[in-house]
């Protein structure tokens, strides 16, 4: 993998997390009648778990014991330090932090441990990965955190990166089907955040699920696609080349903007700020203020990691040990 594709996908990171911001910042906002939000939360997810199964393939090649280790202290570490922390400082309930404080490092801790027990069968992973989701589909609790729904895009994002080559030649026709199918979706009110996933919503409901699934999938192919793009059209210019690396280096801080986010935006910012009282135009807020609010949020989240990755205790608690 050569230096361009790394920062191209480092700068899909930046994307993903830029989204995960401002769409939590739509919680300054509960009166708005949001159509930014529903977009960003019908695929910000998936294209999140996308990516990191993509970058899952290296891990998955590791003992399952040097693999636990790996992923405890990455991912474990910070889920403990964020809970304890959040309790210590905003209280609440120890039970509700437990599940739902940082909890995509959770879901992602478990999709990592499913895919690799699954490397351990004898069988093409390309037969196991989606059989050990459907067995998720239907399972008591598979639904709890979103598993089964997102592990489905942490095993898209791993097969994508073992079949990259061959998946090449075919790169302009599913980018093209999926931008088609992503706008279709749009004008038909089909991008809404999704529902979780039980027998239920299966069995009444199964053309929402599909739907949900694949507008959550055709949703991080287009982000993707688009930002390939950019990087093909522009990245040689200088100006520009140098606004994409800028870009880059922030998606390389995903994890610790995830955390620090945690505090600034979900238990201070859109806790303490609400916009109610703000006469605003509507469409002003939602397509222009609350972006803005996000993204000038993500960049805070972004240097605050900067200035304390280097405090080693923090770093260990709270970022995993990035380096």
């Amino acid at each position: 993998m050569g230096k361009d594709r790394i920062e191209y996908l480092d700068f899909v990171k930046f994307v993903a997390i830029l989204l995960v911001c401002v769409g939590h910042c739509y919680v300054m906002t509960p009166n708005l009648d949001s159509i930014v939000r529903p977009i960003i939360y019908s695929f910000h997810m998936p294209l999140f778990m996308l990516v990191c199964g993509y970058f899952s393939i290296r891990s998955l090649e590791i003992s399952i014991k040097s693999l636990l280790e790996k992923k405890s202290r990455q991912l474990l570490l910070p889920v403990i330090s964020c809970t304890i922390m959040t309790v210590c400082l905003f209280g609440g309930g120890i039970r509700v932090e437990i599940i739902g404080c940082v909890w995509f490092l959770k879901n992602l801790f478990i999709c990592y441990l499913i895919a690799r027990f699954v490397k351990c069968v004898k069988i093409p992973v390309e037969i196991t990965l989606p059989l050990s989701w459907v067995i998720l589909l239907i399972i008591p609790y598979g639904g709890t955190l979103m598993i089964n729904f997102l592990y489905f895009y942490f095993c898209v994002g791993y097969l994508i990166h073992k079949h990259l080559d061959y998946l090449q030649t075919y790169k302009v026709p599913l980018f093209g089907i999926s931008l088609v199918f992503f706008i279709v979706a749009l004008c038909l009110n089909w991008t809404n955040p999704p529902e979780k996933v039980d027998i239920n919503l299966l069995m009444y409901s199964p053309f929402r699920f599909i739907l949900q699934v694949f507008v959550g999938l055709s949703g991080s192919i287009v982000i993707i696609g688009i930002c390939e793009l950019i990087y093909k059209l522009f990245g040689k210019r200088q100006r520009v080349e140098n606004v994409l690396s800028y870009f880059s280096t922030i998606g390389r801080y995903t994890l610790g903007i995830y955390v620090v986010q945690t505090f600034i935006i979900e238990r201070l910012i859109t806790a303490y700020i609400k916009l109610n009282e703000v006469v605003i135009l509507p469409a002003f807020t939602d397509f222009i203020f609350i972006p803005l609010i996000g993204s000038a949020l993500c960049l805070v989240c972004y240097y605050v990691v900067r200035i304390t990755q280097p405090i080693k205790i923090i770093n260990i608690l709270f970022y995993g040990g990035q380096k």
